[in-house]
């Protein structure tokens, strides 16, 4: 858990998160016409994964470091994972009620793996540091 004064990590911490999830919300809301056409085949599954393993780095760090709820801090990747996933629910639900998008499974796939792609590889490097430092 963080040792920051009440409100000072907001900024620093909470923040980025939420203006990344406004961003994918504001991209999401643009109709298919507007967007460019790219001729790379499964692009928007590329997209779909860079976009949320973004975010699921920023809210594992927003979770992390926030003194209000002890219990989120300390299962900070685990509640990353969940908002990202839920979050990628969202922004399909949303996706269905835009003109020419559709809503997903696959996009939401890739916004799952992404999540749990993050907690491993992070999970992994915590272990190896830790190995490192348990050897020195």
């Amino acid at each position: 858990m963080s040792s920051l004064p009440p409100g000072h990590g907001f900024m620093r911490y909470q923040l980025p998160a939420v203006l990344w999830a406004v961003i994918i919300f504001a991209s999401s809301s643009l109709p298919s016409d507007s967007l460019p056409k790219i001729g790379i085949l499964h692009i928007d599954k590329v997209a779909h994964f860079v976009v949320f393993s973004v975010l699921c780095i920023l809210t594992h760090r927003a979770t992390k470091f926030q003194n209000r709820f002890p219990f989120l801090s300390k299962h900070s990747l685990v509640f990353s994972i969940l908002i990202t996933i839920l979050y990628g629910a969202i922004d399909e639900t949303h996706q269905y009620f835009v003109p020419g998008r559709v809503a997903s499974w696959i996009d939401l796939s890739a916004d799952a793996a992404s999540a749990f792609l993050y907690a491993g590889v992070f999970w992994l490097w915590t272990w190896v540091r830790g190995s490192i430092q348990r050897e020195s």
